[in-house]
């Protein structure tokens, strides 16, 4: 065991190896992507522009300014804005969008009509939104019941308890908190700016961005305080409207209603129009056919890639290529899995095809035919998750039982091998570095569910490197074990390794490099685990919910049970039998393990995947492409290659002692 602590915790120190592991869980998330750094500066953009349009016609009235700071103020705001919009990517549109900015800020020098600037303001976010493909509606209905609990714990004591802007706070505030009861201001306020506002917060105000909610959790708050505006009968009077299928062109999708401003609304569909948007801000989830899905998303990420591509710009279309996959489809991925799983594995593979010709420049018509193909897969998975929702709650337990069953039944053979090892030696005393390495896995994974919730984002490809890399390090660890424990198969070899036990054979290093394999082994398997229990309870309904715990108990029982039955019948093995099994098993985990790595790391894009004709085993690790199989075959080579030249070594010892 020396030689293992040496070999693995020396010459690559644990203190390298978590150096990677956390640099790839925290670096790499905080350090935005591109798109993320673009949706941002595109949202601040939309944020100024909102608050002009909303604030401007008060402070100009027939030419005269009628609060000059707050007139100062407005073109400080279209100013900034036109210096954002020069920093955009490139886009046909971009020349047009920095004319009309131009020429905002022009009528605010000119002291042009409050209604002018307002519709100014209106084409350039309209423009800025239809070419840049801003996200301006949740993926998944909001719940109002969280913002309303949001709003008593964040809002009260600024807003008050219904939104009047009379907390206990506010008199002590300059400017004073928002009434959302005041028509003048918030009958041109939709949605998506009180979103914005949440996010982003207000300079020069008490109002501070709410980043530390998640973005479903910004949506919810948004909903529920966009609510003050109307009264109870209204949204009675809309319900009733609704029902009889009146409006529905105005509120066709969820975009349709985080857009729709009450004095717009009014304008174009009268005070019946109004009382349906009343009633569908308290309600959002009676727009059925308005809840952007996940698979949506991919469409308009696909959509947004191609145009780019169209246009010349082939790392924005790569980069939108990836979002299709990792913003959109992976969120229902693990659905799919217990319902069609063969359908996802086409959709993924024809997702990664699609990737590749845009990353080897094909030719635009090539590019084109294969984004249909995407497009059609997608559409066959819209019609089967659409009849899986009517048992929703048996394919929720499905899932939820699948997921936690695959990811803990590996992490428990690999604890369960490094157990059995200790065990035998009789080092129990031991086993508290191995229950302090799993136990550190669980902790740091409930923490990055609360940092996924709250804080950081770990999506995209940060998300699967993290995974990849994680893998990849564990696969090398185990492989080399599996080595350790064929050398210590013959008898004399191990009853002299006992022999020296109480000695320094198994030294603190030693130990503490098993206790980080099994951190490894299990915060892999846990990191994988809270992201597709997040994307499965966001994709469900709140009564649905239950199914989803219901599964993972049920799992978790199933697990403790494999965990005792591995762990009691393991070590009663004859000596050699269970060298050889654990050495088999610890080959057969690091080949599973280097082809989850290799796929994570190709998911993400780092790297390259060439697809051949081979079953996906998914459970195995095994995946049908050059990569992951070639790297997987090298290992199976390296250890028959091992183990038959140790039962050489062993059958010459025994001649030459005939």
């Amino acid at each position: 065991m020396k030689s293992f602590a040496r070999c693995c915790f020396k010459k690559v120190t644990t203190g390298s190896l978590l150096g990677v592991f956390l640099g790839a869980l925290f670096i790499g998330p905080a350090m935005a992507d591109a798109t993320e750094d673009a949706n941002q500066l595109l949202q601040s953009i939309v944020h100024g522009l909102d608050y002009v349009a909303v604030d401007y016609p008060a402070v100009v009235k027939d030419g005269k300014v009628l609060d000059a700071d707050e007139y100062a103020e407005q073109g400080e705001i279209a100013q900034h804005t036109l210096s954002q919009m020069q920093t955009l990517a490139d886009n046909p549109q971009k020349l047009q969008l920095i004319q009309q900015a131009q020429a905002l800020q022009q009528a605010i020098k000119n002291k042009s009509a409050g209604a002018e600037v307002r519709a100014l303001c209106r084409d350039v976010i309209a423009l800025l939104v239809a070419s840049y493909h801003v996200t301006i509606a949740p993926t998944v209905t909001p719940s109002l019941a969280e913002g309303r609990q949001l709003f008593q714990e964040n809002c009260v004591a600024c807003h008050g308890l219904t939104g009047m802007g009379d907390g206990v706070q506010a008199a002590e505030l300059t400017p004073k908190p928002i009434n959302f009861h005041d028509h003048g201001r918030q009958q041109h306020r939709n949605i998506y700016s009180l979103y914005n506002t949440i996010s982003l917060g207000v300079n020069g105000t008490a109002m501070q961005p709410f980043t530390q909610f998640s973005a479903q959790q910004r949506w919810a708050l948004a909903f529920y305080v966009s609510q003050f505006y109307a009264t109870p009968e209204e949204r009675q009077r809309g319900e009733q409207l609704w029902s009889e299928q009146k409006f529905q062109q105005a509120f066709g999708n969820m975009q349709q209603l985080t857009q729709a401003k009450p004095a717009e609304i009014q304008e174009q569909w009268g005070n019946d129009g109004l009382a349906v948007l009343a009633y569908l801000r308290a309600n959002p989830q009676a727009v059925q056919s308005s809840q952007q899905t996940p698979l949506d998303v991919s469409r308009e990420f696909l959509a947004a890639s191609l145009n780019a591509y169209q246009q010349g710009k082939g790392k924005e279309a790569y980069e939108k290529s990836l979002a299709a996959y990792f913003e959109g489809f992976e969120l229902v991925e693990a659905k799919l899995k217990t319902v069609a799983n063969e359908l996802r594995i086409d959709i993924e593979q024809q997702m990664v095809k699609y990737r590749s010709l845009i990353k080897d420049k094909a030719d635009f018509e090539q590019v084109e035919q294969q984004q249909q193909t995407v497009l059609q897969l997608l559409a066959k998975a819209d019609e089967v998750l659409q009849t899986a929702a009517a048992s929703s709650s048996s394919v929720n337990f499905v899932t939820s039982l699948v997921i936690l069953l695959r990811e803990g039944l590996e992490a428990i053979l690999v604890l369960a091998a490094i157990v059995s090892v200790l065990v035998k030696a009789g080092r129990r005393d031991a086993l508290r570095y191995i229950h302090a390495g799993w136990i550190g896995a669980l902790a740091l994974g409930f923490l990055t569910w609360y940092l996924a919730s709250h804080f950081i984002s770990f999506g995209g490809a940060n998300r699967e490197i993290t995974e990849g890399i994680t893998a990849l390090v564990a696969a090398g660890m185990l492989f080399y074990v599996g080595f350790w424990l064929h050398n210590q198969s013959n008898a004399v070899q191990w009853q002299k390794f006992v022999n020296q036990r109480i000695s320094s054979s198994l030294t603190n290093g030693a130990l503490w490099g098993l206790a980080f394999m099994a951190f490894l082994a299990v915060y892999r398997e846990v990191f994988e685990s809270v992201l597709f229990y997040q994307s499965l309870m966001l994709n469900s309904d709140p009564d649905q919910q239950g199914s989803i715990v219901a599964g993972i108990v049920v799992a978790a029982a199933i697990l403790v049970l494999l965990a005792w039955l591995i762990m009691r019948y393991s070590v009663r093995l004859p000596l050699r039998a269970f060298f050889r099994v654990n050495m088999i098993l610890m080959f057969l985990l690091a080949v599973v393990f280097a082809g989850k790595g290799v796929a994570a790391m190709q998911e993400a894009g780092v790297f390259p995947m060439n697809p051949v004709n081979f079953p996906e085993i998914d459970l195995l690790g095994v995946y049908p492409n050059m990569e992951s199989l070639g790297l997987q075959l090298i290992l199976i080579i390296l250890a028959i290659s091992w183990g038959a030249y140790g039962y050489l070594k062993t059958n010459r010892g025994h001649m030459a002692i005939k």
